[in-house]
C-alpha cells in the first residue's frame, strides 16, 4: 500500500461515527442464523484476480527476509500485546458481549444493534459504503440487504440517503489499536507512553472535553463502546430525548433490567440478563442494579470485540519462515509496498508500519468525500481536526491497518471504492484521479439506481486545495501505477487476510444461535427484530412541570403568550427623559474607566466584594460531568433595560445559584445602584443571562432568562404594579447562552432566535421561533431553513440579527464555537441559506459577537470574540489565533464578507466572551470592548477527591487563561485598533462573561457593566464625559406598533468630528441582539468628537426616510415614528 492509505473501511478502529462513533448502527452480512451456511453470504471481491507472473524473481526472498529482519516484523501484532483469539462460548463474559452485541435491545426503538453495522459475515462491517443505523425498512436485514427507510428517518439532514455519515470500520482486530479508536481518533489517550490498547491510561472522549474519561472502563475498546448507543443515527433513534448521554445509557440498562420499557424484553428477558451478567462477571449473588450497569455493558462488549483477532494470514507465515505461503506475485507487490519510492517502490511502509500495517498516525491524503458530513452543516467531513483544531489535521484520517483488507470493503472514509484496485489506483496519485472520479456513484453498488449528492465534488476539491494535503502529498506516489503494479500490490495485500474470516463454519463463531436469545431481541437476520420500531408504551405516573417532553413529537408546536396587564401607548420610561446630559453626572475628562466598587455605589460591601455574588452549587457544577462543567463554567452575564420605567437603565444580574436573578435599580446619575424585588415567582438560579423585548406591541418589553440546566426557559412581561409577571415559557433540552430578536418575515412582531451550547439533543431545543401576532411562539427550524441540517445548531453563543446586505431582507450571523460560525444569508419570508465561506469564516471558537459600522462606510461590519494563544500552541481542543473581524463589503445585494482581523490588529483577545462596539472617547469611530477568560473552578464546587483532580486537571490546561485584563481596542480611524485596557486603567484582572455597554449616569459617554464570573458583577464608569472634542448624540426610536422599538430602522448622524478626520457619516441600526449572556440597551450612541451639530436620518422599517438638519449635539433624542419632528422633514 501507499503511504498515509486511507483504506479506512478496514481500519479496525471500531464505528463509523457520527456525533459519536459508531459500532453498532449499520449493516451487516449474517446476523444470527438458524438455517447456517445459507447466510453465508459471498464476500465481495474484484471482478477477476490478478494473476502470477511466470517466472519469480531471483533474489526477492532473501530482499524481504532483510526488510523484515530490519522493521523486526513477527508477523503477529497481537501477540507483543499478549492477546489472542478466544471464542464467545469459551467465556462467559465474551458471550454476554456477543450477545449485547447482537441484541436490539441497546437500540432506542429496537430497529439495530452493534452487528447491523458489524458482522463477523462482511468482514467486522456491513459492505456498505455508507450504513444504515436506525429507521431501516426491515431491522431484522444487515449488509447490502439493510435499506433506508425514509419515511421513518427523522435526522433533520435527511435526504433520502444512507443516515450514517462515514462508512462502517470492520471490528477485527479492533484491541490492536493502541493509540485512538475512530477514522478521526475522537477517542485516544492522552498519555505519551504507548500501551497495549490503552489499557490503565487517561483517554479523552467527546463527552470529557479536554480531559480524560472517569467512567471505570479501562482502555479505549471499553470506553468507545458506550458511544455508538447514543447517536441518533446509529442506535438511539429519535427518542428519549430529553435525556443527557448518560442519563440515556442508565435508561438503557434499566432496560436490561425490567425496570422501564417493559412493553421493549420477553417476560422473562430480564431474568435472563441478569442470570447472564451474574456469570459473566462472577457475582452470582448480585442484584440487578449492581451487575446490570452502564460500565459492565461496556465491558462486555469491549471483550466479545477484543475476542476477535484475527491475523493467521499468508503474510504471518511468509515472515515467520514460510517461502511458499506467498506467490510469486504477491512477492513483489511486497517489494513495491515496502521498498521506499527511491529504491523504486511506493513507500507504502512509511505509514502502514509494523506488523498490525499502521502507524495509527492522522493524514489528508485526499479521498473523495461523500455523504452528509460529520457534524456540520456544509455536509462535509473534517475528520481530525474535530479533535485538534490543527490545520494540519483538517481532513485527515487516521491510518488504517491493511489486514484483512480483503474482506472489508468498501474502503476509504466515506466508503468511495467497491474494490481494492479502485482504491490502489486511486490513492496512488489522489490529485489526478479526483478529476475522474465518477461522483454520480454508479460505480457503487449501494448507489446504482441512485442519485449521488450534488455537492460531493465541492466537498472532494476543497479537501485536496487543504493545506493539510499539501502535507500529506509528498508521502504519496504521486503517479499513476501500471496494471503489473496494481496486480502485484493487490496480490499482496490479500495476503494480509485471515484464513477464518473467509471460512464461514470458522467465522461463524463469533454470530450466536438463536436459541440464545435472551430476551426476543436478538438480531437473527431476515427473521428477527420485528421490522416496525417499537416505542415506550407507560406513561410517566408522575410527569414532572419543569421538565421538557420525553419525545421530540412530544414537544408543542406553539406556545400562547398569556399576557394580562394593558397595552401602553408609549415606552413608560420616556416620560420624564430629559434631553440635557445630566446635572448629576461629574467627569473628569480623562480616557479612563473608573471601577464602581465602593459600598456607597450599591453593588459592593465594605471590603469591596460583590453584595450579591456570582456562584453555582456543587450539585449544578457536576464535578463528574464534563457536560455540567463547562456550562456552568460559561454561563452568567448582565443586561442594561429600564426596569422600573424610569430614565435610568437599570441592570439585570444572572447571579448564578448563590445569588439567582438579581435586579438592580438605578438611583440616578451617578449614584449607584439598589437591589430590588421585580418578579412575581421564584424562577430559580440557574441562568445564564438575559434578553428583552416587547413581544406583542404593547409598549412594555419582555424579559427572557437564558436557562442553564433547566429544562425551560421563562418568559415575563411587565405589569403596572412595578413587577415582572410569568407569560410563558419554553421547553429546551440545551442550555441557552444568546438571544437574537428581529422581524425576520415583515408582519412587525419580532421572531427570536435561540443560541444553545451542548449538551442536548437534536429536535428538543429550538432554535428559531415565530411570533404569531404576538400571542403565541411558534418553533419553525425546518421551515426557516435554520435546522441541524443547515446550521449546526450545538455549539452556537452569540447570533446577529440584521440586513448586512441591504437588500432588505433580514440577515443572521452567529457567532459559534469549533468552526461552526455561519452566514445565514436572508431570503424573504423569515427564510434563510448557509452562505458561509469557509476562506472567510475562519474564527475556531467563536464566542461573543456584535455588529457595528466600525469605518464609517454605511453598513454592518461583524467582530467575533475567539481564543487566542499566548504561545501559539493548544493546550486541548481549542484554536489559537484569537477574535476576528469581518467587514462587510456587500455591494447590490451580494452579502460579502472579507476577513481584515489582521489589518486591523485584534486578534489577541485571550479567550475571548461578551464584547460590544461603542465610541468609548466620543471621537467619531467605533471601538470595542470585550471580556475574556477561561477555567477556574472554585474549590468549593468540589465534595470529593475525584472532584478535587478535576479542578487541578482544567487549572492545568487553562491556567494561561486565569486573571486575563479585558480588552479594550480602540479605533484609530484607519481601519487599525490598539489595545488601550491598561491606559484606560482596567486593571482589575476578570473572568469576563457576558457584558453590557450602556451610559448608566446619562452623561454622554459609555459605561460598563461586566459579569466576572469568579467575582460577580463588575462595574466601570467611563470618565471621557462630554466635553470639547468629546461630544455626543444619543438617539431612542419609539416605532408603531407592533414594532415598537423600529427594529430594522437605520440612522445616520453626519458631522464634523474635527481633527484630521473631517466630515463623518456614522450608521447605527435599532437591533435587540445580544453579544454573549448580555444585552445592550436601545439607545442608539454617537461620538461626536468636535461637531456641534450633525444632520440627522431616520430610515424606518418600513422604508420611509425622515432627514433632520442642524441638530444639536450633546443632546438624548426621542424620535417616534409616529409623530415627526419639527426640524424634520419625510422624504417621499
Amino acid at each position: 500500500m501507499i503511504p498515509g492509505m486511507s483504506l479506512a473501511r478496514f481500519s479496525v478502529v471500531l464505528f463509523a461515527a457520527v456525533v459519536v462513533f459508531v459500532l453498532g448502527g449499520c449493516g451487516g452480512g449474517g446476523g444470527s442464523s438458524g438455517g447456517g451456511p445459507a447466510s453465508s453470504a459471498a464476500l465481495p471481491t474484484d471482478p477477476t484476480d490478478p494473476t502470477d507472473p511466470v517466472e519469480p524473481e531471483p533474489g526477492l526472498d532473501d530482499w524481504l527476509r532483510s526488510v523484515i529482519a530490519e522493521k523486526g516484523l513477527t508477523g503477529d501484532p497481537a501477540a507483543s500485546r499478549q492477546q489472542s483469539q478466544a471464542v464467545p462460548d469459551s467465556d462467559p463474559r465474551i458471550k454476554l458481549g456477543q450477545l449485547l452485541f447482537f441484541s436490539h435491545s441497546l437500540s432506542g426503538d429496537l430497529t439495530s444493534s452493534c452487528a447491523s453495522c458489524h458482522m463477523p459475515d462482511f468482514g467486522g462491517s456491513d459492505a456498505l459504503s455508507l450504513g444504515i443505523g436506525v429507521s431501516p425498512v426491515d431491522a431484522s436485514q444487515a449488509g447490502p440487504a439493510r435499506q433506508l427507510d425514509s419515511s421513518k428517518d427523522l435526522d433533520p439532514a435527511a435526504d433520502d440517503k444512507p443516515n450514517m455519515h462515514r462508512n462502517s470500520q470492520t471490528v477485527f482486530n479492533a484491541s490492536l489499536y493502541d493509540r485512538s479508536l475512530s477514522y478521526d481518533g475522537r477517542v485516544f489517550v492522552l498519555d505519551a507512553e504507548v500501551k497495549s490498547g490503552g489499557k490503565g491510561q487517561s483517554i479523552r472522549t467527546p463527552e470529557t472535553g479536554n480531559l480524560s474519561d472517569g467512567s471505570g472502563a479501562d482502555g479505549l475498546l471499553e470506553v468507545f463502546s458506550k458511544f455508538p448507543l447514543t447517536n441518533h443515527n446509529e442506535m438511539r433513534a429519535y427518542l428519549f430525548s430529553a435525556l443527557s448521554e448518560q442519563q440515556y445509557r442508565e435508561r438503557l440498562v434499566a432496560r436490561l433490567r425490567g425496570e422501564v420499557d417493559t412493553n421493549f424484553l420477553s417476560p422473562e428477558g430480564s431474568e435472563n440478563w441478569l442470570a447472564l451478567f451474574r456469570q459473566a462477571f462472577d457475582q452470582p449473588q448480585a442484584s440487578a442494579q449492581d451487575v446490570i450497569t452502564v460500565v459492565n455493558v461496556q465491558r462486555a462488549l469491549a471483550a466479545y470485540m477484543s475476542s476477535m483477532i484475527f491475523v493467521e494470514s499468508p503474510w504471518k507465515r511468509y515472515v515467520q519462515g514460510n517461502d511458499a505461503a506467498l506467490t510469486a506475485t504477491a512477492k513483489e507487490g511486497a517489494r513495491l509496498f515496502f521498498a521506499s519510492k527511491d529504491e523504486g517502490g511506493l513507500g507504502c511502509a512509511a505509514c502502514h508500519s509494523g506488523d498490525f500495517f499502521t502507524n495509527e498516525k492522522f493524514y489528508n491524503v485526499g479521498f473523495p468525500q461523500i455523504g452528509r458530513g460529520f457534524m456540520r452543516a456544509e455536509k462535509d467531513d473534517i475528520g481530525r481536526w474535530n479533535s485538534t483544531r490543527l490545520e494540519a489535521d483538517k481532513y485527515a484520517f487516521r491510518v488504517p491497518s491493511l489486514l484483512n483488507v480483503q474482506v472489508t470493503m468498501p474502503y476509504g472514509h466515506a466508503g468511495t471504492f467497491d474494490q481494492l484496485s479502485q482504491v490502489i489506483r486511486y490513492h496512488a496519485n489522489p490529485r489526478q484521479a479526483l478529476s475522474s472520479y465518477d461522483f454520480s456513484l454508479q460505480q457503487l453498488a449501494q448507489f446504482q439506481g441512485k442519485e449521488g449528492y450534488d455537492y460531493a465534488q465541492g466537498h472532494s476539491l476543497m479537501v485536496q486545495s487543504a493545506s493539510s494535503f499539501e502535507l500529506a502529498e509528498p508521502l504519496l506516489p504521486g503517479r499513476d501505477l501500471t496494471v503489473q503494479e496494481v496486480n502485484a500490490l493487490s496480490v499482496f495485500l490479500r495476503t494480509l487476510t485471515d484464513d477464518c474470516v473467509k471460512d464461514y463454519q470458522c467465522r461463524n463463531r463469533w454470530r450466536p444461535a438463536a436459541a440464545d436469545d435472551p430476551d426476543g431481541n436478538l438480531l437473527v437476520v431476515g427473521v428477527n427484530p420485528a421490522a416496525d420500531p417499537t416505542v415506550p408504551v407507560e406513561p410517566d405516573p408522575d410527569p414532572d412541570p419543569q421538565e421538557p417532553p420525553a419525545e421530540p413529537g412530544d414537544y408543542p408546536k406553539t406556545v400562547a403568550l398569556g399576557f394580562t396587564a394593558p397595552a401602553r401607548t408609549t415606552f413608560a420610561e420616556l416620560a420624564d427623559c430629559s434631553a440635557e446630559p445630566s446635572l448629576l453626572s461629574v467627569n473628569s475628562g480623562l480616557p479612563v474607566f473608573l471601577p464602581r466598587h465602593l459600598y456607597s455605589f450599591g453593588l459592593y460591601d465594605l471590603l469591596g466584594r460583590p453584595l450579591h455574588p456570582h456562584g453555582f452549587y456543587p450539585e449544578t457544577w457536576d464535578l463528574d460531568s464534563v457536560f455540567s462543567i463547562e456550562p456552568t463554567m460559561i454561563a452568567g452575564g448582565v443586561s442594561a433595560a429600564y426596569l422600573d420605567d424610569d430614565c435610568w437603565l437599570d441592570l439585570a444580574y444572572a447571579g448564578g445559584d448563590q445569588s439567582s436573578m438579581v435586579f438592580y435599580r438605578n438611583r440616578g446619575g451617578q449614584m449607584g445602584f439598589d437591589a430590588m424585588s421585580l418578579l412575581t415567582d421564584d424562577p430559580g438560579g440557574k441562568f445564564t443571562g438575559s434578553g428583552f423585548i416587547d413581544l406583542n406591541g404593547d409598549y412594555r418589553r419582555e424579559m427572557l432568562l437564558g436557562n442553564l440546566q433547566q429544562k425551560r426557559l421563562p418568559i415575563y412581561s411587565s405589569n403596572d404594579e412595578g413587577s415582572y409577571y410569568p407569560v410563558g415559557s419554553l421547553s429546551m433540552s440545551r442550555s441557552t447562552f444568546g438571544m437574537s430578536f428581529a422581524d425576520a418575515n415583515h408582519d412587525g412582531y419580532p421572531e427570536m432566535f435561540l443560541a444553545h451550547w451542548f449538551s442536548g439533543n437534536v429536535l428538543t431545543a429550538p432554535v428559531f421561533w415565530e411570533n404569531n401576532g404576538g400571542a403565541q411562539l411558534e418553533h419553525n427550524d425546518v421551515a426557516a431553513g435554520l435546522s441541524n441540517n443547515d446550521l449546526s445548531q450545538s455549539w452556537n453563543f452569540s447570533p446577529q440579527f440584521a440586513d448586512i446586505n441591504a437588500d432588505g431582507e433580514l440577515d443572521l450571523l452567529l457567532g459559534a464555537d469549533f468552526g461552526t460560525s455561519v452566514v445565514m444569508e436572508g431570503l424573504g419570508n423569515g427564510t434563510f441559506a448557509n452562505i458561509t465561506d469557509r476562506s472567510i469564516i475562519t474564527d475556531e471558537n467563536g464566542m461573543g459577537s456584535t455588529l457595528g459600522d466600525y469605518d464609517n462606510d454605511g453598513d454592518l461590519d461583524w467582530f467575533v470574540t475567539s481564543i487566542y494563544d499566548p504561545n501559539g500552541e493548544a493546550e486541548a481542543n481549542w484554536g489559537v489565533t484569537g477574535n476576528r473581524l469581518y467587514r462587510n463589503n456587500s455591494t447590490a445585494g451580494e452579502l460579502i464578507l472579507e476577513n481584515v482581523t489582521d489589518a486591523a490588529g485584534i486578534a489577541d483577545g485571550n479567550w475571548g466572551w461578551g464584547v460590544c462596539f461603542a465610541d468609548f472617547n466620543n471621537d467619531g469611530f467605533l471601538d470595542v470592548f470585550h471580556v475574556n477568560g477561561f477555567g477556574a473552578i472554585p474549590a468549593e464546587a468540589s465534595r470529593s477527591e475525584a472532584g478535587d483532580t478535576m479542578i487541578a486537571m482544567y487549572k492545568k490546561f487553562t491556567q494561561e487563561y486565569f486573571d486575563s485584563l479585558p480588552r479594550l481596542f480602540i479605533n484609530q480611524g484607519d481601519g487599525t485598533f490598539v489595545d488601550q485596557a491598561v491606559a484606560w486603567g482596567l486593571l482589575l484582572p476578570s473572568e469576563g462573561r457576558g457584558i453590557t455597554c450602556l451610559d448608566h449616569d446619562r452623561d454622554g459617554d459609555v459605561d460598563v457593566a461586566l459579569l466576572d464570573h469568579s467575582r460577580g458583577l463588575q462595574f466601570y464608569s467611563n470618565q471621557i464625559g462630554n466635553g470639547a472634542g468629546k461630544r455626543f448624540l444619543s438617539v431612542r426610536l419609539v416605532g408603531q406598533s407592533p414594532n415598537t422599538e423600529a427594529l430594522g430602522a437605520r440612522v445616520q448622524v453626519m458631522g464634523d468630528v474635527g481633527g484630521t478626520f473631517g466630515l463623518q457619516t456614522q450608521t447605527r441600526f435599532a437591533m435587540a441582539n445580544t453579544n454573549f449572556n448580555g444585552q445592550n440597551p436601545p439607545d442608539l450612541h454617537f461620538g461626536m468628537g468636535e461637531a456641534d451639530t450633525a444632520d440627522l436620518t431616520v430610515t424606518w422599517p418600513d422604508g420611509v426616510l425622515w432627514q433632520c438638519g442642524g441638530v444639536d449635539t450633546n443632546r438624548f433624542m426621542i424620535i417616534d415614528q409616529r409623530s415627526l419632528p419639527a426640524n424634520c422633514s419625510a422624504v417621499p
